[in-house]
Formats: structure tokens, sequence, C-alpha cells
């Protein structure tokens, strides 16, 4: 069945290559003997998973090479050596800073960041509920957001975890709003992160039994299925079917 999905397996990824927006994100795996690392990467409605024996992201030039749309992940600092413009998932960010929150109530620097924070991000997702991710609406929020951006750079933290997020958000701020600029650029990693969870629930039966080989050959048929699911496609059906190519699914 794999080396029969083979030629799919390789069209489902051109086409994730061509669309505007890619999502990525990446799981561990073990392996009989070693352990490594799943990838997913996702359109709206195509998903490619593959392995590789590390995290160690230097691949990820040679695959995304040539993508000109933008990338939603997390922030995984392998993904910041891409030249594609990039939206840094904001659920990501936005757990990190409540959990620490959580964890420092009486940290009134972080406080006020994480609200002043909030705030801005509400407004925005009011706007996203009203119009949708459409640039033409999102863009009046594009001078709050680099405001916030620049007084957070430009004041003195005694906090020390206050200190970190300022960090993050001169590192990454511009990227938690590149969706603003777009059509259709989700501030969050959903897509990606949803077809994670097919591996990762075949991951706790399966972990430890994996050679290489198995792995990629589940990983072929899992990119076959995920894609169907996608489409709202019958699995059964489409495998009774015979199609191999993307045109057939669809």
């Amino acid at each position: 069945m794999t080396a029969f999905y083979k030629p799919l397996y390789s069209e489902i990824l051109q086409s994730i290559l061509s669309s505007p927006v890619i999502h990525i994100d990446e799981t561990t795996a073990k392996l009989r003997k070693v352990s490594g690392y799943v990838w997913v990467a996702t359109s709206l409605d195509k998903a490619y998973y593959f392995y590789k024996p590390s995290r160690e992201g230097s691949f990820l030039q040679e695959l995304l090479g040539s993508f000109s749309g933008v990338l939603v992940s997390d922030f995984y600092t392998a993904y910041d050596s891409l030249k594609c413009e990039q939206q840094k998932c904001l659920v990501h960010f936005v757990r990190d800073i409540d959990d620490d929150l959580m964890k420092n109530p009486l940290d009134t620097e972080l406080r006020i960041m994480t609200q002043e924070f909030g705030r801005l991000l509400r407004t925005i997702i009011e706007t996203v509920d009203r119009r949708g991710l459409r640039s033409r609406y999102l863009q009046k929020h594009k001078r709050p957001a680099l405001r916030f951006l620049e007084s957070v750079a430009s004041t003195d933290f005694s906090s020390p975890v206050a200190n970190k997020y300022k960090g993050r958000f001169q590192k990454s701020g511009k990227k938690m709003f590149t969706f603003l600029e777009h059509d259709g650029v989700p501030w969050n990693n959903n897509n990606a992160e949803h077809a994670i969870k097919r591996f990762a629930k075949y991951r706790r039966d399966a972990d430890g039994r994996f050679t290489e080989r198995t792995l990629e050959e589940y990983l072929v048929l899992s990119t076959v299925f995920e894609t169907c699911e996608f489409n709202n496609v019958n699995v059964l059906k489409f495998l009774l079917s015979r199609e191999v190519t993307l045109e057939g699914l669809l």
C-alpha cells in the first residue's frame, strides 16, 4: 500500500509547498533503538507527515526553500533561519505567559504586560470574529500592535520573568502579528496541531516498536488518510477507488 500511494504522497507535498500558508509542527517518536521526530506540514486542506532522526532543523531550508507564502509555527528557533514570512502561534505564547503569571501572581510588571497584551489581542480577535481573516479590516490593528511592542522594548523591568518576555517580544513580536497584513493567515497553529494528534494517538500503542522503515511507511498512509479527513472524504471509499492522484482524492 505504501508503494502504491508514494506518488500521491509526493503530490500532496508539492501541493502544500505551492499553497499561500503552511502550518508546521513536530513531536517525538521512539523507535526500537533510537528516538527521532515526526513532523507534519499542512495547508488548509492537506497534510504531509515525515520522519527525521533529530529535531535539528537544517533540512527545513531544503524542504521549504521554494515556499513563498507565510509559515505558521510555534517558537522553535529552527524556523527563524527561513526566509519566508512567518506567523508565530499566539495560542502558544498566551499559554506560556499565562502559566508564568500563575506561577508568579505577585509579579506586578508581568501582570501589567499580560493585561496590555490581552487587551490588544482581544480587540484583534473581535475583528476576526466579525470580519474574518481579511487584511482590509485587520490592518487597523497594526499600529496599536507596534505601539505595544515599542512600549515593551523601551521599558526597564526589574522582574526576571517580565524581562524574559521582553526578550521574546523583541525577538518574535513582529512575527506574532504577520496575519494582520494578509488574507487567510490564521493567528494560531491549529491545523498542524490537529494533524499531529493522529500520530500522537497511534504512538500510545506503537512507540518503541517502530523501525525507521515501518514508521516512514505509516507516515505515507497517514498523509493520505489525514488529507482525506481534511476534505471530508471517506477513507475506505477512497482506498477502494484505487485512485492515486490528488485530483482523484479531491
